[in-house]
């Protein structure tokens, strides 16, 4: 039996405007990259700080567990690190009287300096996936958290002062800091379904860092992006 003219062209609109099934209840891995803000928590010293801007990038793999909830593993490269601004001299010695300059000021003695020291790790991160349930079955809203593990691979400071920089290697500079950090990991993001088998996804992750770095821990925002493949 033939279906009538009208109900072929009804079924063929549907299909077409019929959102994509997202890639829920399925193992998928994913690709993600993206830039991160970077900062130190609990501070030892009084100090103002300068973030580091830095990127964000690996891949993951998730498992579900039911429709709505799941694991996802990851390995990620992530630059961590951040600045100090140093205060003027006066601040953290009040005893020592200022030296008068030839203009009769003492700008030439309470000058402005600035620390930077930039870390890079890879890090590996199991974290649980809860999403929300959507009446879009294209669209899904989901929140990380979880555990982290880093290895440092990258180590380096700098101290500029009236625009001269200088920077060396941590152990160049006889900086003694541990290779491994830990921590825990958090945020949310959308996953937008393109097809049968691939997703679009974006998110926002903060990682907080719980190891000491004598007198300083690491803390690191990002905004990543990435596609998703279903296995």
């Amino acid at each position: 039996m033939k279906l009538p003219r009208r109900l072929l062209r009804v079924l063929l609109v549907a299909a077409c405007v019929s959102p994509v099934p997202i890639l829920a209840g399925q193992t998928t891995v994913g690709l993600h990259g993206g830039l991160t803000r970077a900062t130190f928590s609990d501070l030892d010293a009084p100090v103002e700080q300068e973030a580091r801007s830095g990127i964000r990038f690996g891949v993951s793999a998730t498992v579900p567990v039911s429709g709505s909830l799941g694991f996802r593993f990851a390995g990620s490269y992530v630059q961590a690190g951040g600045g100090f601004a140093l205060p003027n001299i006066f601040e953290f010695a009040p005893s020592i009287a200022p030296v008068d300059s030839p203009d009769g000021t003492v700008a030439a003695v309470a000058r402005r300096v600035t620390a930077g020291l930039n870390l890079d790790y890879f890090r590996f991160s199991a974290q649980a996936r809860a999403a929300l349930p959507l009446e879009s079955s294209s669209v899904a809203i989901y929140f990380l958290a979880g555990p982290f593990a880093g290895f440092r691979t990258a180590c380096s400071m700098s101290i500029a002062e009236q625009g001269v920089s200088i920077s060396a290697d941590c152990d160049e500079a006889d900086v003694e800091l541990s290779t491994t950090d830990f921590g825990l990991s958090g945020g949310a993001g959308v996953e937008v379904s393109v097809s049968n088998s691939m997703g679009v996804a974006l998110e926002a992750l903060y990682d907080l860092g719980l190891k000491d770095l004598e007198g300083a821990k690491t803390r690191v925002f990002s905004i990543v992006a990435g596609l998703v493949f279903s296995l």
